[in-house]
């Protein structure tokens, strides 16, 4: 993994996946490989590596990279799960940033695993270089959706990717559903991986079901795997980001309620607006601004000033 110096990160953007997918290479890197189209038998021949980079200069700082290397090369791989439209371009600038640190000039694949479908759609293009990642590594390159996948057909690539099982399930699925699927999957875990293994694949499997799926409780996680995720950093993380989501979704409803009382009618792309905010202090404003404004449309021109201030924010732009 290139190990970089990693900017601070707002509490409320925590997503909880780093830990989970970075123990998974370490005990099962080549099943990821062979989920990214590599052959069985040159996946198995791959080992993760660490890559330390010291350069400092060059910004901005780009976070870890999960690396494996092997006969036929080094393979990147970044796992993807949340929306970053920039996320080919981190890709692509840490496989060069860590070859010219290395001065390796030998073969090298890279792939992006997203969680979801939309994560994709919001990946930008990496203009001018070509329509995709892909087209600067050729067909060295390669990206997949696990919300594509069923639990059969992660198995048939390699069993031991029964860990991201919990993509395969929508997140709207009944609870009671996913924790009888959850005890399913711990036994899958317990059959196929070595036993000094097993805690780390039921931790990574425990953190996804928490990442997955919002409304599942620490407790009942613990309940169906036996043991406590809240002893790794990535389960605190998830909590809190949980608690932060849950107060983002209070102040929302309050914004959107406090319009229909004073204007009954608001337009769908008020709606949308306020739910795309993402800073507490902003949704506070809007709730201020929702009570005094006299018209709705004045409303609309204070939001759109809030959701340009905010795309400005997430970019790393000045935001006056």
């Amino acid at each position: 993994m290139t190990d970089r110096k990693r900017p601070k990160r707002d509490p409320g953007k925590l997503r909880g996946t780093d830990e989970p997918f970075l123990r998974l290479m370490r005990i099962g890197g080549p099943a990821v490989l062979k989920l990214l189209g590599i052959g069985s038998e040159e996946a198995e021949a791959y080992s993760f590596r660490s890559v330390v980079l010291k350069e400092r200069r060059i910004e901005p700082d780009i976070e870890g990279i999960p690396v494996l290397e092997g006969r036929d090369g080094r393979v990147f791989v970044e796992f993807q799960g949340y929306s970053d439209k920039f996320i080919r371009y981190r890709l692509l600038a840490g496989i060069l940033l860590s070859c010219a640190h290395d001065k390796y000039k030998g073969r090298v694949r890279g792939g992006i695993v997203y969680t979801d479908e939309s994560y994709r759609e919001a990946a930008l293009p990496v203009n001018p270089f070509g329509e995709k990642a892909g087209e600067v590594l050729g067909e060295s390159f390669e990206e997949i959706v696990l919300t594509d996948y069923t639990k059969e057909r992660l198995i048939r690539t390699d069993p031991r990717l029964i860990v991201l099982a919990p993509f395969t399930v929508s997140p709207g699925k009944e609870k009671t559903g996913v924790l009888s699927e959850a005890r399913e999957w711990k036994e899958d875990v317990r059959r196929v991986y070595p036993e000094d293994s097993v805690k780390d694949a039921l931790n990574v499997l425990g953190l996804l079901i928490m990442n997955r799926f919002r409304d599942i409780t620490r407790e009942e996680v613990v309940a169906v795997l036996n043991f406590d995720l809240m002893d790794t950093v990535a389960g605190q993380q998830i909590f809190e980001e949980g608690v932060s989501k849950g107060i983002l979704r209070e102040a929302r409803e309050n914004v959107i309620e406090a319009l229909a009382e004073r204007f009954v009618a608001i337009p769908a792309g008020i709606r949308s607006g306020v739910c795309s905010v993402e800073q507490h202090d902003m949704l506070k404003e809007l709730h201020r601004h929702a009570i005094r404004c006299s018209r709705v449309e004045d409303f609309e021109m204070i939001l759109s000033k809030v959701l340009s201030v905010s795309a400005g924010q997430a970019e790393g732009l000045p935001t006056h």
